[in-house]
Parts: C-alpha cells; structure tokens; sequence
C-alpha cells in the first residue's frame, strides 16, 4: 500500500508540473492574442511595444534564472561553477536574449532568437530540423531534462542546463531552515 501511495504521489508530482507549464504557455498566448488586437492603437509604434512586452515577458518568466549583466559580468558569475550552470542576460544584438552557460571551464554564449516563419524561440543560427519552443520557459524545462549539444573547436560536448544561484542565496537559504 505505501508503494502504491508512493507512486501517486509521483504521479501528482508530474501532473502538477505539466499543469504549470501548460498554464504558463496560456498565459504567453493570451497575451500573444492581446497584443496582435491592439492594431490601431494611438499609442506607441507597434514594434517598439512588442520589444517592451517582450522584454518583461523574458525577465518575468525566467526571473530565477534572468541577470541583467553583460557578457564579461556572465562570465565572471559562471566562473568556477559546476558543468551546465546558466544564466539569460539581454544580448547586445537583434535578438531576444543570450543563453550563458559553463561547461568543461569554458563559458558559452548562445543566442535565443525568435523565428521569423514562426515566431517561435529557438538557440544559436537557424538550423534545418532545429528544437523550437513557445516561450523561453519552455526552451529552459526541456534542457534541464535533456541534453544541450554544444560545438566548440570541432569537439562536440553534451550537457543538461543548472540554474545559477548565488552563493548569498545559499547561504541566506541554509540561515532560515
């Protein structure tokens, strides 16, 4: 009977998690929708308030994983952290954001771009047959659980993605329990 119990308990583990990402990926469309209907607004240019939601949409779904810092910043965080720890910082070019991570004590920028055909997000250049994801959330949870394939100098490396965390949250984490 308590491995059953157990095993439901696993099973509502799942379903909750599914159930978030599925509320968080309504959320995104519904705005999605929102926007595309304010056609004929007398307020601001229309990209510039697309760049703008999607900004905050950026900071506030990754916000544990988001960091307002530049690409040298990036680096000196990732420093000496363990293999797959990332950030997402703003990118300097046209695209939504930059995805920092460490691996094998080399710290790799690749782009989070959003697609033109699409609009969905995808990482690094366009590629044929490339993973592709509603929103930034989405792109996160599936390489947390499955291998990132990253290329650098003709070697080809597999990680799984590893939230930052400072060391002052671990330390004020480890304080209050």
């Amino acid at each position: 009977m308590s491995c059953e119990s157990k095993q439901m308990c696993l099973c509502f583990k799942v379903f909750f998690r599914v159930l978030a990402n599925l509320i968080v990926r309504i959320k995104s469309e519904l705005v999605d929708v929102v926007y595309r209907m304010c056609l004929f607004c007398c307020c601001k240019r229309r990209e510039d308030i697309a760049e703008e939601v999607e900004c905050k949409l950026i900071r506030e779904s990754t916000e544990s994983f988001y960091q307002n810092v530049s690409r040298e910043a990036a680096e000196k965080l990732l420093e000496n952290k363990q293999n797959g720890t990332f950030i997402i910082r703003p990118s300097k070019n046209a695209n939504l954001a930059t995805l920092s991570l460490v691996q094998d004590c080399k710290v790799y920028h690749l782009n989070v771009r959003r697609r033109e055909k699409d609009s969905l997000i995808a990482l690094g250049t366009e590629k044929s047959n490339e993973k592709c994801f509603a929103n930034l959330n989405s792109l996160i949870n599936y390489y947390i659980s499955n291998y990132l394939v990253l290329y650098s100098e003709g070697t080809r490396t597999l990680t799984l993605l590893l939230p930052y965390r400072d060391k002052n949250e671990n330390y004020n984490e480890a304080t209050i329990s």
